[in-house]
Order: structure tokens, then C-alpha cells, then sequence
């Protein structure tokens, strides 16, 4: 597995860290964690060793489930690799549809014209000869899984926000026991950067690579979630200013998401990712 391979999906993990409905309810987790009030927090300041290490008991907790969900999803895929080629199609498509998802582009009303439109450009560049046949068919595949899943109403699920109530706070292994309930219950927020990555591993040739791509991907979500656990007084000023760049995280993720989909689906990204690697 190249080294890009492993940046792609740890940049993933940052991002899922990154979005508006992540970020802003980090704090909450980890003073339901490790039993620190506001107020506590406000007046001790500096680095606090309690909250760093409920916090790295809980990023245990979602790094093991996630490693573990991405050697799953390589042995599935191993399981089917008669049928790799098909699935790599279909499943570049379903990360191009999370990476709309993810840039908030689906909540535009003309979202199924404008897609039209983009296939109608497709054609119009293949028949001036710009695009070959092959490149033409797997676009308009994308663009045909796209608009199957939101004709389905998938955008509708993944834009409901499921945020759990939590009250009161755990202590000790507790923390690493909620860590895993989290990664079994993602949200829709970071669930469409996930599967995309979930999807990339199952393409991977041996269980290894598979756990290695998710493990990387909780380290961009775990190395963040350290710093912000022994910080967290500096964080919740991080938290209140990094709010405008929200638009931003989106956008530039959805767009990730977008090429990530495109190239699984050219079957480009390994070539790409030796190229880069080499």
C-alpha cells in the first residue's frame, strides 16, 4: 500500500473531525468522558491529563471498531473479486453521490437539472472527440448511480442530524466502551466520508491494507481528539473562532470525495497513488 493511499484516508479522518456536526460537539464528548464540568475547565486552564486520558481511552475504543470494520470490508471484497471491476463502478459512484452529500450541493432544488446538465457537457465533450468511449460510459455510470440514489432519497437520511442526548458523564474503561458505541453509531455527518472509505479498503488485495487505510483514517480523527482532550480550554476558543471555515471544510471535502469517486471508478487511483508514491 502506497503512502498516499494512507494520507488520503487520514485526511478523511481530519475532515470527519473537521465538519459542523462533529467538531462543535467534541467538547460535550469529552467532558462526558472524563467528568469535567465548563466551569472546571474555564478555571484550570493549561493541559489536563485527566481529560487526555479518558479521551485516549475513546479513541481506542473507535479505532479498534474501524480498524477492524476495514480488514472486514477487504475480505468482503476479496470475497467478490470476480466482480471487482462492477463494484469499483458502482461504489466510485456511491462516494461521488457523498461527496455532493458532503459539499451540501443535493439542498439546491435544481440539484437533478444541473445534473442533467453536467451529463449533457459529458456528451458533448465525447462526441468532439475530447473524452474516449470508455471515460464516457464510466461518468455517465456515476452520474446514473447519482441520481438513482437521490430519486431513492438517500440525501433526505443523510442530512437528518443524529445527535444522542448525554447526561451525566462515565469514568474510566467507560470511555473507551463509548468510544466503540460511537463508531458503531456514526452519524450521517461523518457516515458518507466513512463509507468512502470503506468502500476504497474493500478494493484492497489483502486484510492488512484494509485495517491499515481504516487506521489511519481514526488517527485523523484521533490525533485532533487527543490534542483537543488535553487542551480543551484552548480548544472551546478553537471551536467558537474555526466556525466560519466551516464552508470551506465542506466544499474542499466534497470535492476530495468527488475525485476519490471518479478515480475509483476509471480504476486510476492505484496507478495515480504508485505514480505520486513512487
Amino acid at each position: 500500500m502506497s503512502e498516499v493511499s494512507l494520507l488520503i484516508a487520514f485526511t478523511a479522518g481530519l475532515l470527519s473531525f473537521l465538519s459542523p456536526c462533529v467538531l462543535p460537539i467534541i467538547p460535550g464528548y469529552i467532558s462526558y468522558i472524563s467528568g469535567i464540568g465548563a466551569q472546571e475547565v474555564k478555571e484550570k486552564g493549561g493541559f489536563s491529563q485527566k481529560a487526555f486520558m479518558a479521551s485516549l481511552l475513546f479513541v481506542v475504543g473507535f479505532s479498534v471498531v474501524f480498524t477492524f470494520m476495514g480488514a472486514t470490508a477487504t475480505g468482503i471484497g476479496g470475497l467478490l473479486r470476480e466482480y471487482q471491476d462492477h463494484i469499483a463502478k458502482v461504489g466510485g459512484g456511491i462516494v461521488v453521490f457523498f461527496g455532493l452529500h458532503f459539499a451540501g450541493v443535493m439542498l439546491r432544488p435544481s440539484f437533478l437539472k444541473e445534473l442533467a446538465g453536467v451529463s449533457a457537457l459529458i456528451l458533448a465533450f465525447f462526441f468532439l472527440g475530447v473524452i474516449p468511449q470508455k471515460t464516457l460510459f464510466d461518468l455517465l455510470g456515476i452520474a446514473l448511480v447519482v441520481a438513482f440514489l437521490y430519486l431513492f432519497g438517500l440525501h433526505e437520511v443523510l442530512y437528518r442530524q443524529m445527535r444522542k442526548e448525554m447526561k451525566g458523564s462515565v469514568s474510566g474503561l467507560g470511555a473507551l466502551a463509548v468510544g466503540m458505541l460511537f463508531a458503531f453509531g456514526w452519524s450521517p455527518c461523518i457516515g458518507p466520508v466513512l463509507g468512502s472509505i470503506l468502500l476504497y479498503a474493500s478494493q484492497q488485495e489483502t486484510a492488512l491494507q484494509g485495517a491499515s487505510l481504516l487506521f489511519a483514517y481514526s488517527m485523523g480523527m484521533g490525533i485532533p481528539f487527543l490534542i483537543a482532550g488535553g487542551l480543551l480550554s484552548a480548544f472551546l476558543g478553537f471551536v467558537r473562532s474555526f466556525g466560519r471555515f466551516f464552508g470551506v471544510v465542506e466544499v474542499v471535502g466534497g470535492l476530495l470525495l468527488i475525485l476519490l469517486g471518479v478515480l475509483l471508478t476509471m480504476g486510476k487511483l492505484a496507478e495515480i497513488s504508485l505514480l505520486l508514491g513512487a
